[in-house]
């Protein structure tokens, strides 16, 4: 089983993406509401690969991504944003924050299932 946390303080979206990732009977989402919750989890837990919503109140994705990329042991799990948020500097401050690559939503599951994919072959 490969485990999947998903952050999004969303909570419709949050199981719009749990929905979509149980489809693929090898993944197990983990569901967290903030980034606060997403830090406290890593503490304890090391996922296969990290989903993060980038527009979040009390702190962004790009924050949450700081933090983990200080977390020993978890620094090196592949992160993708979801995000609504499109704008031409996206790309690159995607890049420069450190994550894997993003999906722009709203997004169809094959899109979402050929990205996670990509990262958990």
């Amino acid at each position: 089983m490969k485990k999947i946390l998903v952050v999004d303080d969303n909570v419709v979206n949050l199981k719009f993406v749990d929905k979509m990732l149980k489809t693929n009977e090898e993944y197990k989402p983990v569901l967290v509401p903030s980034g606060s919750k997403a830090l406290q989890f890593l503490s304890k837990n090391v996922p296969d690969l990290i989903l993060l919503d980038i527009l979040m109140p009390e702190m962004d994705g790009y924050q949450v991504l700081e933090e983990i990329r200080k977390m020993p042991g978890v620094a090196d799990v592949p992160v993708l944003f979801l995000t609504a948020e499109e704008d031409e500097g996206l790309q690159e401050r995607v890049k420069a924050a450190g994550a894997q690559g993003f999906l722009l939503k709203p997004f169809k599951q094959d899109a979402l299932l050929k990205l996670v994919g990509q990262y958990l072959a």
